[in-house]
């Protein structure tokens, strides 16, 4: 009778364990699960840069369909925009100088020889949606675009 008390005893005991142990990787488990929820409803919303295509500073290469060269490039490794969709009716507030924008910021090396941090640049503008600005007598076109790196051999 007393070892069968004792088997009983054990037997209680590890299920308590074996309960906490569920109830606490269960809770582990839910926490984990609203934790990623809470986080994917959390897009990350991006500010919009927009600047202005002059066609002198910044171009759109006649040779490579829907892509855009900066003046500043090096000839082998070029910093471009690539147009993903052209929109219609945007609203900017500011639209910002391109050339001035880069050759103001940490990116644009002048120690006696001009240099640009490509992979900087590139590093930093995909933290926004970039909009170049057409303008035309007809119409303006917003062009969104990806930025990219393209090497030439």
């Amino acid at each position: 009778m007393i070892i069968n008390n004792i088997k009983l005893n054990l037997i209680l005991m590890m299920m308590s364990k074996f309960k906490s142990f569920v109830f606490i990787g269960c809770t582990l488990v839910m926490h984990l699960f609203f934790l990623n929820n809470v986080q994917a409803q959390q897009k990350v919303k991006k500010d919009t840069l927009y600047f202005k295509i002059d066609n002198s500073y910044l171009f759109e290469n006649k040779n490579i369909p829907k892509t855009f060269f900066i003046e500043d490039g090096n000839g082998h490794t070029e910093f471009c925009f690539q147009v993903a969709e052209i929109l219609f009716d945007l609203k900017p507030i500011q639209v910002l100088d391109l050339k001035y924008f880069i050759r103001n910021s940490k990116f644009f090396i002048n120690q006696g020889k001009i240099a640009l941090d490509i992979k900087g640049l590139v590093d930093f503008m995909k933290n926004y949606k970039i909009i170049l600005i057409r303008e035309s007598d007809k119409k303006t076109e917003y062009i969104k675009v990806n930025v990219s790196i393209m090497i030439f051999g």
